[in-house]
C-alpha cells in the first residue's frame, strides 16, 4: 500500500482565510484565542488519513498558543503516536516557533538543523521513517530570499541519504521553477515533471510555495493541495510507493 503524505505550515493556527484578516486578526499572533482550539481540530482531522505529515510554523507552547503546544495536541487528535519537533525561534512572552514530524511509524535518528541565512530562526527537521522500506523524511521552512533559499537547499542536499530514499516536504517560499528549487533537484537528481500547484494564499492561491519532493529511488502519486483553509497556506498531500 502507499504511504499518505501531507505538508502543511498552519499559520499557528491563526486562521488567515482572506487578506483582511492579515489585519482583523492580528491579535491573533499575540494572543490566544478560543478559535485557535477549533483550527487545531480541524487540522487535525485532516491529517488523520495521513500516514506522515510535515507541519511548519507551528507554536511549541508560546503565550499565543496558550502556552502549550500545538504539535502535541494536534497528534493527539489526529492519532500520530510518532512525533519529533524542532523550535527554531522564540520571541520571549510571545511565541515559539517550529517545525513538527508525525508519523504512524517509528521515527529514528532525528536530527534538529538550523539552516544558514542572513536571519536566523530558519530550520530543516530530519528523521528516519522507520517504514518497511526506511527512508529519510525532512521537513522544512526556507527563508523568503532566493539567496539564502539557495544556500538553505544545498546545506539540506549534504543531509540527505545519497541511496535515494528521501522526502522533503515543507513551505519552500518558492516555485519549484525557481533557480533554487531547481538547482537542488538537478542536485540530488530529482527532477520532476509535473505543473506545480498554487498553495498560496489560501483563499486565492497564485503560487505554489508548499512541496513533496522525492529522491529518485521514490515515486509519487495522487499529488494535490486540498481545500480546507485553516491557515494561509492550503495543504499539500501526496501518495508514495514504496520499493
Amino acid at each position: 500500500m502507499p504511504l499518505k503524505l501531507l505538508t502543511w505550515n498552519i499559520q499557528a493556527a491563526i486562521g488567515t482565510a482572506r487578506f483582511s484578516d492579515y489585519l482583523t486578526r492580528a491579535h491573533r499572533q499575540v494572543f490566544h484565542t478560543p478559535a485557535k482550539a477549533d483550527t487545531l481540530e480541524t487540522i487535525a482531522e485532516t491529517l488523520r488519513e495521513a500516514d506522515l505529515v510535515c507541519l511548519q510554523e507551528v507554536d511549541l507552547g508560546g503565550r499565543r498558543a496558550g502556552y502549550r503546544c500545538q504539535a502535541n495536541a494536534i497528534a493527539a487528535r489526529s492519532g500520530h503516536d510518532h512525533l519529533a519537533i524542532q523550535e527554531n525561534r522564540v520571541i520571549r512572552g510571545i511565541s515559539r516557533h517550529g517545525n513538527a514530524i508525525l508519523s504512524r511509524f517509528p521515527l529514528s535518528d532525528v536530527r534538529d538543523l538550523k539552516l544558514p541565512g542572513r536571519v536566523p530562526g530558519r530550520g530543516c527537521l530530519i528523521a528516519t521513517v522507520e517504514a518497511e522500506t526506511r527512508f529519510d523524511v525532512a521537513c522544512v521552512h526556507l527563508s523568503l530570499g532566493r539567496r539564502d533559499q539557495a544556500l538553505q537547499l544545498d546545506f539540506l542536499s549534504r543531509h540527505l541519504p545519497r541511496n535515494g530514499r528521501w522526502v522533503v516536504m515543507g513551505d519552500f517560499n518558492c516555485s519549484l521553477h525557481a533557480s533554487p528549487a531547481e538547482a537542488f533537484l538537478e542536485k540530488m537528481q530529482a527532477h520532476s515533471d509535473r505543473q506545480p500547484e498554487p498553495t498560496y494564499p489560501s483563499w486565492r492561491p497564485l503560487r505554489d510555495y508548499d512541496h513533496i519532493l522525492t529522491g529518485p529511488a521514490l515515486a509519487l502519486g495522487q499529488y494535490q493541495p486540498g481545500p480546507e483553509i485553516c491557515s494561509d497556506h492550503l495543504n499539500v498531500s501526496a501518495e508514495m510507493e514504496l520499493a
